[in-house]
């Protein structure tokens, strides 16, 4: 018998995932037999052999029963941890991110050593909605989980300049510059430093004589946060 169940030699028994060891009970016919039971411990996933030998009163007659032990894979998808830049996160979540940012550490960990695990979506981030997948397989090969994550990266707010020039030479708010008599225009050339910022310049032309006021304004990628910059 095992774990209860009449067996026969070359029968199979099936066993839960997990299993490590089985309950083997074996009776001989002759109370004067011996018998050796080999392989009910130690049980790995997948196909594992039972033998019970038996060896007779005379010490010479010998025969051997073989019963496979299947041991299921485990169907385990859950995860021990699962980390995005250092805190814990879950199925559902969202993280939000400091505005620039490309990609994110993932620490992943299933529950079961013989699962596997692919992670898609945590590099080349772009500003807002960025989703993050961890898939989990079971040992089995059959069943699959999906863990999602939102990834957050917040527009940038920086507002400022990386380059203000009127008429090739450097400038900045406040700045005074002089013109000689009859100019009518300036070439100005204003970048922000963040790519994603827009700039707005009102005032570099239709010159009059006296004071003229040059205004950049900067908005920042978040759409909210502004700079004038006036010379």
């Amino acid at each position: 018998m095992i774990n209860g169940g009449d067996v026969a030699d070359g029968d199979v028994v099936e066993l839960e995932s997990g299993v490590s060891e089985v309950d083997v009970v074996v009776e001989t016919t002759d109370a004067d037999a011996s018998v050796e039971v080999v392989g009910g411990s130690e049980l790995q996933v997948g196909e594992n052999e039972l033998v019970v030998t038996v060896t007779a009163a005379d010490g010479e007659t010998v025969l051997s029963y073989t019963v496979t032990l299947l041991v299921a894979a485990s169907s385990d998808t859950s995860l021990a941890v699962f980390t995005v830049n250092g805190s814990d996160v879950q199925d559902g979540d969202s993280v939000d991110l400091e505005p620039g940012t490309s990609d994110v550490d993932v620490v992943v960990e299933t529950t079961d050593a013989d699962a596997t695990v692919e992670v898609v979506g945590g590099s080349d981030l772009v500003v807002g909605d960025n989703e993050l997948v961890v898939t989990v397989t079971a040992a089995d090969g059959e069943a699959t989980q999906d863990y999602v994550v939102t990834l957050t990266v917040l527009p940038n707010t920086d507002a400022s300049l990386a380059v203000f020039t009127v008429n090739g030479s450097d400038v900045a708010d406040g700045d005074v510059v002089e013109l000689v008599y009859g100019t009518e225009s300036v070439e100005v050339v204003a970048e922000a430093t963040d790519p994603e910022a827009t700039v707005e310049v009102v005032g570099g032309s239709d010159l009059v004589v006296g004071g003229n006021e040059l205004v950049v304004t900067v908005t920042a990628a978040d759409g909210e946060a502004t700079q004038d910059y006036v010379v």
